[in-house]
């Protein structure tokens, strides 16, 4: 009796530790898989001003070039993206090159104001537009 007691629970047991494992699987293939879309804002914002021209790429994924108050949008898949920005001057040089990684929060949407994000602002993230 006290076997068949044991088998009993070993077998509940282990559908408990199954359905626990799928689970944290469906979790974390949620996060790795989520696309976001991520809002280029050149605006000015504060003390950092838009800037004439200045190129983005999030992930090596195709490149946006924005002009002074420009917004452009790019989807991206995962949980942090690697964003590489180019600063132009009016003769068409480059000023600044910034390169970062930014982890997105659990929202769909993020927004990135570029002339903060180039200027070293901790504050460049902003609320997404509805």
């Amino acid at each position: 009796m006290f076997v068949k007691f044991l088998k009993f629970l070993m077998r509940w047991f282990q559908r408990l530790i199954l359905i626990a494992g799928l689970i944290i699987l469906g979790i974390w293939l949620f996060f790795i898989g989520r696309e976001h879309n991520i809002y280029l804002d050149n605006k000015s914002f504060g003390e950092y001003k838009a800037f004439e021209q200045v190129n983005v790429k999030i992930n090596d994924g195709e490149e946006a070039e924005l002009l002074p108050r420009d917004r452009d949008v790019r989807k991206a898949v995962g949980t942090k993206f690697k964003i590489y920005a180019e600063v132009f001057d009016e003769d068409g040089k480059i000023i600044n090159t910034v390169e970062r990684e930014i982890f997105p929060k659990c929202s769909k949407d993020i927004m990135i104001n570029l002339p903060a994000f180039v200027g070293g602002s901790e504050k460049f993230l902003m609320p997404a537009p509805k």
